[in-house]
């Protein structure tokens, strides 16, 4: 509601307050007028009662309008009642005595009438516009925290259904706003045909956002899956733009009071059943609130927290894997593996924080902090081997697909004073999805400065044969999960076997990570595997250990 900035209770006081200001002037007012030979004296000054009214009349019309713009409806309400039946008496003294001195005091009230329905109605259209979303015309956020805060006071049971469109950004990004803004209104047409029909209210949260709240004995998951049904189909642009759009839309669903019992946890958990159902990538694409996802959220929030601080603190730390030539057991090099230990020296487990980098813009940052320090700690093992030792560094699909990431390279071999000819850029296939031609570029550029590129984890899809045949790769890793069941699963060993000799036939060597036993290993040496890496001939090491075994 568009009025002075007080809280509710102190709206109700200042109304009152109003009131009872307003009813003493009329009072004083009536007063005056039965004892209009009454003289004020303020030394030589004499002033008649009477001169009082015209005052009194205006203070009480100011005091009509404040109550308006404190709640416009209430005050309206009690503004018009005192307006009117001042009006009222005043033209029965006039009728009765034929006195027309009150004749001004009329067209005052009528004056502050006027008044205070041109600002109430102000106030009321901007009310309205307050709540309500300018380019759809539904409810926005605050209409629909407006309308739960109600429907909580008044005890009623519902659910609230969030609706994201996944796609709607790549409608942006490659169609333009336009066919965007024009999008959301035929999503916001179809919700409020929805909305007409049952006991639903919608609203547009905000971006490709929805949500609507369901009341009475409607299935908010009936009622979501009917929803996607009516918005996920091919829609018909208007606005003079002729084009067909298929939407597809991920859904949420938090109850009240079963889930949560204020408006801001309602809504927050019902975008946390969006974000599960988006990124669990659900088959019907709708997803229940629970509070395993409130858990797992949290956990997320700390973790990031964690990075961050490890990133400001330097509570990160490098281990090494090595690698061995699988004919001659002779050290190959070092993977480096980032680790995190808190101040209280609890270990944090890679496979939850490193997800959490991977999902946000940390992720640029961490890189670069694990390209500077391996290369700093290294130097000191590239010393001690003469040189003939590969340091291998992984780097994100966000990192090696971006404009600045050689130079950023460069600029840290020449800081630790580190040999290109030893260094190795660990990529996966997923960095050819990002951005394949700066990809591309990257690499042809890093390997002009003569460092060596893997591509890491291969064999799991992302990339075509074809364009792995034309990248200056000269290692390929064979993923961990084809190796776990080389032993028993002739299938496997066939895909491994054709991996080594696909990477042969390319002119790169091939490396198998997570060896755990001889039998795995015995196996890949059958299969011309050139280097290994796993538990079967070292695990990950501390850095002086790593030094150590250089020596």
């Amino acid at each position: 509601m568009v009025t002075f900035n007080v809280r509710t209770k102190n709206k109700t006081v200042s109304i009152i307050v109003c009131f009872l200001l307003a009813l003493f002037f009329i009072i004083f007012s009536k007063y005056v007028e039965q004892h209009k030979d009454m003289v004020f004296g303020f030394g030589d000054m004499k002033l008649p009662a009477t001169s009082f009214l015209g005052i009194v009349q205006a203070v009480i019309g100011l005091l009509c309008i404040i109550m308006v713009c404190i709640d416009y409806k209430m005050g309206r309400v009690l503004a018009l009642f005192y307006m009117l039946g001042s009006i009222f008496f005043m033209f029965v003294n006039i009728v009765r005595t034929g006195d027309m001195s009150s004749l001004p005091g009329i067209y005052n009230s009528i004056i502050t009438i006027v008044s205070v329905l041109i600002i109430s109605n102000g106030l009321a259209k901007a009310d309205k516009r307050a709540v309500t979303d300018f380019l759809t015309g539904l409810r926005n956020r605050r209409g629909l925290v407006t309308l739960i805060d109600r429907s909580i006071r008044d005890k009623k049971s519902f659910s609230v259904v969030y609706f994201e469109i996944e796609n709607f950004r790549t409608i942006n990004d490659n169609l333009g706003h336009k066919y965007g803004d024009v999008a959301l209104k035929t999503v916001a047409n179809k919700l409020m045909e929805i909305e007409n029909e049952d006991n639903v209210y919608v609203s547009r949260i905000g971006g490709a956002e929805f949500a609507a709240v369901v009341f009475g004995s409607i299935d908010p998951k009936n009622f979501a899956e009917k929803v996607i049904d009516k918005i996920g189909t091919s829609v018909t642009n208007a606005d003079d733009i002729d084009i067909r759009l298929s939407l597809s839309v991920y859904s949420g669903i938090c109850s009240y009071p079963g889930d949560a019992n204020n408006a801001d946890d309602i809504l927050k958990y019902a975008d946390i059943a969006v974000y599960t159902a988006r990124t669990a990538h659900s088959k019907n694409r709708i997803c229940y609130f629970d509070k395993e996802m409130k858990e797992k959220l949290f956990r997320q929030i700390e973790l990031d927290r964690m990075v961050r601080d490890s990133l400001a603190h330097d509570y990160f730390y490098l281990v090494y894997q090595p690698q061995y030539d699988i004919n001659t057991k002779e050290l190959r090099g070092f993977e480096t593996l980032l680790r995190l230990k808190t101040p209280d020296g609890v270990n944090i487990s890679p496979g939850e924080f490193i997800p959490v980098i991977e999902k946000s813009e940390l992720i640029m940052k961490v890189d670069s902090y694990v390209i500077r320090r391996a290369l700093k700690e290294a130097k000191a093992m590239v010393d001690a081997k003469g040189n003939n030792i590969v340091i291998s560094i992984n780097v994100s699909a966000k990192n090696i697909s971006s404009h600045g990431f050689v130079a950023e390279i460069k600029e840290a071999l020449k800081e630790s004073g580190f040999p290109p000819k030893c260094l190795e850029i660990e990529i996966t296939e997923y960095s050819f999805a990002e951005d394949n031609v700066v990809t591309t570029e990257n690499v042809t550029e890093l390997r002009a400065l003569g460092i060596q590129i893997a591509l890491d984890d291969f064999g799991t899809g992302y990339t075509s044969l074809s364009q792995v045949m034309r990248l200056p790769v000269n290692l390929l890793k064979i993923d961990k999960s084809l190796i776990d069941d080389i032993e028993n699963n002739q299938i496997n060993r066939d895909f491994v076997d054709a991996i080594i000799y696909m990477g042969h036939l390319m002119d790169c060597e091939v490396i198998s990570e997570g060896v755990e036993s001889d039998k795995q290993l015995g196996l890949l040496k059958a299969h011309e595997c050139d280097f290994i890496q796993g538990f079967v001939w070292g695990k990950p090491m501390e850095y002086e250990q790593a030094v150590e075994l250089c020596k």
